[in-house]
C-alpha cells in the first residue's frame, strides 16, 4: 500500500545484487530519480522498476541519513510501478523534496560529442526528435552549475569513500539476471566480478534521441521510428529470405528486414504499434532497417519516451553469442547499485578546487547517459583519473632517478665528434638536436632516460650511433637491443660501420681474440659456444658495443662498465626486460638509456604514455628521401597489382607481399601468408622466385629467407607483419598489402616504410575491400599522406581508446582505456594537478592521498607484470 514502508523482514527477502554501505546514498537515489523524471515517470530508471532498488538503498542508506527519513523515502516510493502514471511525478518529486535540495537536470538538448572512447563518435540522426517532457525550473537560489559538471550531479567537494565496497569482487553468478550461459560469456571478455561489469564500458554511443519521420530518412542514418505495422511477410521458400515487416507513420513507411529470427513472426502482427531503431539504407526509394532492434508500444502508453530509442544507446564490447541488448540490460540493472559501492581515489578538497564530480556519478553518466554531454563528462573525469595516476607514477620515477648515481659522458665528446665528421651524410636539423639533447643528460651524473621519436627513415640508427661512439670515448660500453634477430643483425652491420673510423671492429665469435674495442651481435641464432663467447668479451671488456636482442638480459651476460642502453622499437619489450639490461653491470651506477621508436606517436599519447620520459623528435627526413606512392585497388584489381609487380622484378627490382594472417583461419575472413605463398608462387608470380616469411618461423629459418631477399636470390618476398620493423632491403620497391582494411593506420604506414629505401621510384598497393567508413578513412588517408606523426594523429582520432602499442606497452593496456582518449587539456590539467600533489606530499603519505598512493601501487604493479 502507498505510504506504508516494507517490513525489515520484506525488506531481508528482497535479493540485492551486492550487499555494502555506500556513504553516498542520498546522492546515488537522487541521481537514480533524476533519471526517472529524464524518462518521463516510466518506472524505467532501473530494470524492474524502483520497488527492485529500495529495499537494498534502505539498507545502505543507514547512517547516512536519518533512519526516519529514509523511512519516509521508501514510503513515499512504494507501491511506485503500480501508482497511476500521472500520479508518479508526484511521488518522486515528494521523494527528492525529502532526500534534500538538488539541482535539476536540465531539460535534453542536442546532444554534443562525447569523449572519444572509441573509433567513431556519436551517430546522429538528422531530423528533430519530439519534444522531451517539460521539467521543473530549478530553484532560484540554488548555484548554476559549473561547466565541468552536469546538473543534478553531486557537488564535487562531496564525501566519499576512498576504497571500493568488498561487494565490487562478487561473482557474476550472485547477481540477478546473469545466468549460467551469460556468466560464461561475459567471461570471454575477461569480466568476471561485479567489479569488472561495472568497469566494462561502452565503446560508444548510438544516438536515437530523436524520432524521424520515414519521409525524412535518408541513407546512412541511424534512426528511430514508430509506426502501425501493416504488413509482415514471413520468409518462404529456399535461401537466406529475411521476415519483412512495414510499419507506416503519418508520412510514409519504412521496411524492417530480420534475418535468420522467424519466430517474430508470431510476436509482431498486423496493427501493431512498434518502435525500431537501426541504420537505415534505401531500397528502391524506401527506406529499409536490417535486423533493427525494436520494441512494442503498450496501448495508453504511445507518448511515453522509448526505452531505448529514446536516450543515448551505449554499445559495448561484445563476444560471439553476447548481444548489445543482454549487456544493456544487465548494466541498466546493476550499474545504479554497483557504482554506489565504487570508492573515489581524489580527496575531497581536490574535487572541490577542480569543480570534478563524483567516480560514482561519472560511472553512471557513462553507461546511463541523459545525453551525449552527460556521457563526455562522465568520460572526462574518468579520464582525468587515470591520467593523473600516470603522471604520478611517472614524476615519482623521476623523482627516484634523480637520486641515482650515472656515469659522466662528457669525456668522450671528442669520439662523438670524429664520428659525426666520418658520417657519408651531412645530418639534419633534426638529428642534428636530438644529438645534443642526448649529449647534455649524457654529461650529467643523473641516469638519461629519453625517448627517440623518428618516423620511418628519419634517421634514428645515426642519432644513436652518436650516442654510443661518446660512450665507447669515455671509456665505457653500451649496449642496443632490438626486437627481432632481423633487426639486430641489421643494426649490428650498420653500427659496425659507422664506428670504423673510430677503429672499432666486428667481433668473430669463432676467433674471439681482439686488439681493440669490437662490435659483437648476441642473437638467438648463434651456438650456444659462440653465445658464451660473445659474453665472456662483454664481461672482460673486450667488446665494447654489443647488439643482440632479449639475449641481452640472459643471466649469463655481464658488462663491464655498460654506459649506455640504446633499445630499439622499446614498446616491444615489457618494462622489466627494459630494467633488466639496464641493471646488467658489475657498477655501481645506472646506464644512461635511450629508447627509440619508429611509430609516430601523437603529442597527447606522449604525453601520458612516456610521462617518465625526455623526448626528441625527428619530424624531417634526410634530402633525398623520395616519397612512397600509394594507391587502393579493390578485390577485383588484384590481378593489376601483381602485373605491376611482376614488371618491377624485370627492372631488376624486388618486392613485399604483406598477408594479415599466418594460416587460414575459419572465424576470420582474410587472406593468409602461407597459403596465399602457394597460389601466388603457381599462379599470378609464377617463375619468379618467391620466398615465405613469418613470425612462426624458426630464427635460423627467418634468419636465412632474409639474407636470401636481401642478396637478391629471392624476387618477392610474402610475409606477415614480421617485417613491419626496421627491415632494410634498399633494392624492394614495391609493397603489395592485402586485407589492408584489417590494418591500422600506425601500421600500415610502418609497413609502406619498408619501400622507398632505395633510388628506384617506389609504390605501395593497398588491396582492400572498402569496409566500414573507418577502414575507408585509413585507407584514404594513407593514399595522400606520407607524414608519420600527421598519419598518428589522425590514427588517434579514428581509434580512439585502442591498444595504440600493444598489450605489452607497460602494462597499461586496461590503465589507458579512457586516458587514450583523453583531450590535450585534461592532460595538462592533470600534470599540474600531480606536480602540486608531489610538491606538498612527494611519497603520497597524507591521508588524504591514501586512495591515489593506492592506484599509483596498483599501476606499478600492471607495469612490472608486463
Amino acid at each position: 500500500m502507498v505510504g506504508r514502508p516494507p517490513t525489515a523482514s520484506a525488506a531481508a527477502r528482497q535479493p540485492a545484487p551486492v550487499a555494502a554501505v555506500s556513504a553516498d546514498a542520498r546522492r546515488l537515489l537522487q541521481r537514480v530519480l533524476a533519471h526517472e523524471r529524464a524518462l518521463g515517470w516510466t518506472d524505467r530508471a532501473v530494470v524492474g522498476g524502483l520497488a527492485a532498488l529500495l529495499p537494498a538503498w534502505a539498507a545502505r542508506a543507514t547512517g547516512a541519513l536519518p533512519p526516519e527519513v529514509a523511512a519516509s523515502v521508501v514510503a513515499a516510493l512504494d507501491g511506485y510501478g503500480a501508482l497511476d502514471p500521472a500520479a508518479r511525478p508526484a511521488a518522486v518529486e515528494r521523494a527528492l523534496a525529502l532526500l534534500g535540495p538538488l539541482e535539476r537536470d536540465e531539460p535534453r538538448s542536442r546532444p554534443q560529442a562525447t569523449a572519444r572512447e572509441s573509433a567513431e563518435p556519436v551517430r546522429t540522426a538528422r531530423p528533430e526528435r519530439r519534444p522531451a517532457p517539460a521539467l521543473a525550473d530549478a530553484a532560484a537560489d540554488e548555484p548554476a552549475p559549473s561547466p565541468t559538471r552536469r546538473a543534478g550531479w553531486a557537488e564535487p567537494g562531496a564525501d566519499a569513500p576512498q576504497a571500493d565496497g568488498p561487494g565490487l569482487g562478487a561473482a557474476l553468478a550472485g547477481l540477478k539476471g546473469i545466468g549460467e550461459r551469460t556468466e560464461a560469456l561475459l567471461g570471454r571478455l575477461g569480466l568476471s566480478t561485479a567489479g569488472d561489469l561495472l568497469w566494462h564500458l561502452p565503446q560508444r554511443y548510438e544516438d536515437f534521441t530523436r524520432a524521424s519521420n520515414a519521409d525524412a530518412i535518408a541513407d546512412g542514418d541511424d534512426v528511430a521510428v514508430e509506426g502501425i505495422v501493416t504488413e509482415v511477410s514471413a520468409p518462404g521458400g529456399r535461401g537466406r529470405q529475411p521476415l519483412r515487416v512495414v510499419l507506416r507513420d503519418d508520412t510514409g513507411a519504412v521496411e524492417c528486414r530480420f534475418f535468420n529470427q522467424p519466430w517474430l513472426a508470431g510476436r509482431i502482427s498486423r496493427g501493431q504499434r512498434i518502435r525500431a531503431f537501426g541504420r537505415a539504407t534505401l531500397w528502391q526509394g524506401r527506406p529499409v532497417l536490417t535486423s533493427p532492434e525494436w520494441e512494442a508500444v503498450r496501448p495508453g502508453s504511445t507518448a511515453a519516451p522509448m526505452v531505448s530509442a529514446g536516450r543515448l544507446l551505449p554499445v559495448y564490447p561484445l563476444t560471439g553469442g553476447l548481444a548489445q541488448k543482454t549487456v544493456r540490460r544487465i548494466m541498466a540493472r546493476h550499474v545504479p547499485t554497483l557504482a554506489a559501492l565504487v570508492g573515489d581515489p581524489l580527496p575531497r578538497a581536490l574535487r572541490a578546487a577542480e569543480g570534478l564530480p563524483l567516480r560514482a556519478e561519472a560511472l553512471l553518466a557513462v553507461h546511463l547517459p541523459v545525453d551525449g554531454e552527460d556521457a563526455r563528462l562522465g568520460r572526462e573525469r574518468l579520464a582525468f583519473d587515470q591520467v593523473l595516476l600516470l603522471q604520478l607514477w611517472a614524476r615519482r620515477r623521476r623523482i627516484a632517478r634523480a637520486a641515482q648515481a650515472a656515469p659522466d659522458l662528457a669525456q668522450g665528446a671528442g669520439a662523438e665528434a670524429r664520428y659525426l665528421a666520418g658520417l657519408p651524410f651531412t645530418p639534419t636539423s633534426a638529428q642534428t638536436r636530438a644529438i645534443a639533447e642526448i649529449a647534455a643528460d649524457a654529461a650529467t651524473t643523473s641516469p638519461m632516460r629519453r625517448l627517440l621519436l623518428g618516423d620511418v627513415g628519419s634517421g634514428k640508427t645515426a642519432v644513436a650511433g652518436a650516442a654510443i661512439a661518446r660512450a665507447v670515448g669515455a671509456g665505457h660500453q653500451a649496449a642496443l637491443m632490438a626486437p627481432t634477430g632481423i633487426l639486430a643483425d641489421q643494426h649490428g652491420a650498420e653500427i659496425a660501420r659507422l664506428l670504423a673510423p673510430l677503429g672499432v671492429a666486428p667481433f668473430d665469435p669463432d676467433a674471439p681474440a681482439a686488439d681493440g674495442p669490437c662490435v659483437a651481435r648476441l642473437v638467438g641464432a648463434l651456438t650456444a659456444r659462440q653465445k658464451r663467447a660473445v659474453a665472456a668479451a662483454v664481461s672482460d671488456g673486450r667488446v665494447a658495443v654489443v647488439v643482440g636482442t632479449h639475449a641481452l638480459i640472459e643471466r649469463y651476460v655481464r658488462f663491464r662498465s655498460l654506459g649506455l642502453v640504446v633499445i630499439d622499437e622499446q614498446h616491444r619489450f615489457g618494462v622489466l626486460q627494459r630494467a633488466e639490461l639496464a641493471a646488467a653491470t658489475h657498477g655501481a651506477t645506472e646506464p644512461h638509456v635511450l629508447y627509440m621508436t619508429a611509430t609516430p606517436i601523437p603529442r597527447t599519447l606522449g604525453l601520458m604514455l612516456h610521462a617518465d620520459l625526455d623526448q626528441s623528435r625527428l619530424d624531417e627526413l634526410p634530402p633525398g628521401r623520395t616519397p612512397v606512392k600509394t594507391a587502393w585497388l579493390g578485390p577485383d584489381e588484384r590481378a593489376r597489382a601483381y602485373a605491376f609487380v611482376r614488371g618491377k622484378v624485370a627492372a631488376g627490382e624486388q618486392a613485399f607481399v604483406v598477408f594479415p594472417l599466418v594460416e587460414e583461419s575459419a572465424s576470420i575472413d582474410a587472406r593468409a601468408a602461407s597459403a596465399e605463398h602457394e597460389r601466388l608462387a603457381s599462379g599470378l608470380l609464377a617463375g619468379l622466385r618467391v620466398g615465405l616469411l613469418h613470425g612462426r618461423m624458426r630464427p635460423a629459418e627467418k634468419d636465412a629467407v632474409m639474407a636470401a631477399f636481401r642478396a637478391g636470390d629471392l624476387d618477392v618476398l610474402v610475409a606477415t607483419t614480421v617485417i613491419e620493423v626496421g627491415v632494410d632491403v634498399p633494392n624492394a620497391s614495391v609493397m603489395v598489402i592485402e586485407g589492408a582494411e584489417r590494418f591500422g593506420l600506425a601500421q600500415l604506414h610502418q609497413l609502406r616504410g619498408r619501400v622507398g629505401r632505395g633510388a628506384a621510384e617506389s609504390a605501395c598497393l593497398l588491396v582492400a575491400e572498402a569496409g566500414s567508413r573507418t577502414a575507408a578513412r585509413r585507407l584514404q588517408a594513407l593514399t595522400r599522406m606520407n607524414d608519420g606523426f600527421a598519419l598518428a594523429e589522425l590514427d588517434l582520432e579514428l581509434r580512439g581508446p585502442g591498444d595504440f602499442f600493444g598489450v605489452q606497452q607497460a602494462g597499461q593496456t586496461d590503465a589507458l582505456r579512457l586516458a587514450r582518449g583523453a583531450a590535450l587539456d585534461t592532460v595538462a590539467r592533470a600534470a599540474r594537478v600531480a606536480e602540486g600533489i608531489l610538491a606538498a606530499d612527494p611519497m603520497l603519505e597524507a591521508k588524504a592521498h591514501d586512495g591515489l598512493r593506492a592506484g599509483v601501487g596498483a599501476l606499478e604493479e600492471g607495469v612490472e607484470r608486463a
